[in-house]
């Protein structure tokens, strides 16, 4: 063999090398790009998935406080109707101090009917369309106050708007689950709620002045109150954030994009 014919042939060697390693790099890309793509598609897919999901979770609590509510309105409100009435038919036969008596207990029946109703309202999602997110807000801070469970203050900052009807029940299902919290866990005196309304975002701060808690730790245990708060805040395409220390209290923050 020649030196000419060595060349070509070193020469085609190389060229096959060239072209198979080609080959070989335009395929990898190639099948990278694949995969990428279909663990992004898989990812979408189980976003959409758990979206549904909680969407569904959330359709079926619904569902299920406006049956509590009708329950509370239609029959308890109802046999506490009956038993005012009958007390009211009872006090003409008793002594005068007897009524009195029968007074004061009538008017403490009054006082739970009406603050039944009031719960039933603000458990009804269909009652919150006709009320809105603010003023739902009111009438659960009026409640508070009324029956002197806390001290709540409400501070609106802003022109006030209404949002969805989506939006607003959810941003309030996640308001009365903190205000659940509060009153069961803080031992707090005080209840603060901003409401900031900007063109763009509603910001949502509560806080309230209670014992507090290892957020940290909550976390680890999987909370199911914090993981309910942030799914729905996530449905909605709020952010959330939870802030609490032990003796100084717990606050939230919300920004739900309008």
């Amino acid at each position: 063999m020649d030196k000419e014919e060595l060349k070509l042939l070193i020469f085609s060697v190389s060229l096959v090398l060239v072209i198979l390693g080609t080959a070989l790099i335009i395929f990898f890309f190639y099948f990278q790009q694949k995969k990428t793509g279909f663990l992004l598609k898989r990812a979408e897919d189980q976003k959409k998935f758990d979206h549904e999901i909680a969407k569904s979770r959330i359709e079926i609590r619904e569902h299920t406080l406006e049956n509590i509510s009708w329950e509370i309105h239609d029959n308890v409100g109802q046999l506490l109707s009956i038993a005012k009435m009958q007390l009211n038919i009872l006090q003409p036969s008793l002594t005068a101090v007897q009524q009195i008596e029968l007074q004061e207990t009538s008017e403490l029946i009054g006082k739970s009917l009406q603050e039944l109703r009031s719960l039933a309202k603000s458990l009804n999602p269909v009652h919150f369309k006709t009320l809105g997110l603010l003023n739902a807000i009111k009438m659960e801070i009026d409640r508070f106050n009324r029956m002197n469970f806390i001290d709540a203050k409400l501070e609106i900052n802003g022109d006030s708007y209404e949002l969805s009807d989506n939006k607003g029940i959810i941003l309030f299902r996640i308001i009365q689950e903190f205000f659940n919290n509060t009153m069961k866990h803080s031992k707090s005196a005080k209840l603060c709620i901003l409401l900031d309304y900007k063109p763009n975002n509603l910001f949502i701060m509560i806080e309230d002045h209670g014992v507090g808690f290892d957020l940290e730790k909550l976390e680890k245990n999987s909370g199911l109150g914090l993981q309910t708060m942030k799914s729905r805040a996530a449905l909605i395409g709020a952010s959330f954030k939870m802030l609490s220390k032990k003796q100084m209290g717990t606050r939230i923050e919300i920004n739900c994009p309008v």
